[in-house]
């Protein structure tokens, strides 16, 4: 139970809220962000987008055996896609794929009624979204019922409400301090984007595994962590100094 169901809903909570504690100590020099307007909206973002994710995907997957194969690959290249076009951003590249044709009206539409608010706690949930389709592998690996399902969003929310208070705490305590290096700072959130990608890309890999699951049998979230640790070390490591020349300038703005 401990690990089938505890340790991957945690892991799961704390890929999606690294990007929450980047933006949030990126922003360090915003006084208007609060519990209220920043920490509760992206705990319940995180709850809800999940969920509308995932029970699409398992829906269809019920309903339709035939589409278990094409849902698995459609989630796998839906997270490769958000972490292509993220870290192309972080590296200050045109992305080659975007998903910005499919939701760039609906958040201009959300933004211009929010100040930019909503904009941005959008951009910080979108990987949540696309944890929906691999919690869906995540749940049949683990054998999970419907129940575990629920009580996973939940969790995975909370794990993120925890982490965006913290880095909220964090940032007010760094606005209030002078950075005489403010590499140290980059060099921190570089590698907490590592670990973002890392873990989301991780369930992405558990999900197209799961896909040929008929034939192979059901992934190894662990297997499928260290997979994409593999991968994101190989190519943080070719990129690092764009990483890095990217968020001084964003912190340095």
């Amino acid at each position: 139970m401990f690990s089938n169901f505890w340790i991957p809903s945690i892991f799961m909570g704390l890929g999606i809220a690294i990007d929450v504690a980047i933006a949030t100590l990126a922003r360090f020099r915003d006084p208007s962000m609060t519990f209220k307007s920043w920490t509760m909206p992206v705990a319940i973002a995180h709850v809800l987008l999940p969920a509308f994710g995932y029970y699409t995907w398992w829906g269809l997957g019920e309903v339709f055996e035939i589409l278990v194969l094409p849902l698995g690959l459609i989630a796998f290249a839906m997270i490769s896609i958000f972490i292509h076009e993220a870290f192309s951003e972080w590296t200050d590249v045109k992305p080659h794929l975007s998903l910005e044709p499919i939701l760039g009206g609906l958040l201009s539409f959300i933004d211009k009624r929010s100040h930019g608010r909503m904009m941005m706690i959008l951009a910080v949930s979108m990987d949540a979204l696309w944890s929906g389709p691999a919690k869906s592998a995540q749940a049949i690996s683990g054998n999970w019922d419907w129940v575990l399902v629920v009580v996973s969003f939940f969790l995975a929310g909370a794990v993120v409400g925890i982490v965006s208070e913290i880095s909220l705490l964090a940032a007010k305590w760094l606005n209030r301090v002078s950075f005489n290096d403010v590499n140290k700072l980059s060099s921190l959130l570089v590698v907490g984007k590592f670990f973002e990608a890392t873990i989301l890309f991780g369930f992405g890999v558990l999900a197209l595994w799961n896909g040929f699951g008929i034939w192979i049998g059901n992934g190894s979230l662990l297997y499928c962590i260290l997979i994409s640790l593999l991968l994101m070390t190989i190519i943080w490591a070719y990129h690092w100094g764009a990483l890095i020349r990217v968020q001084n300038a964003e912190l340095n703005s």
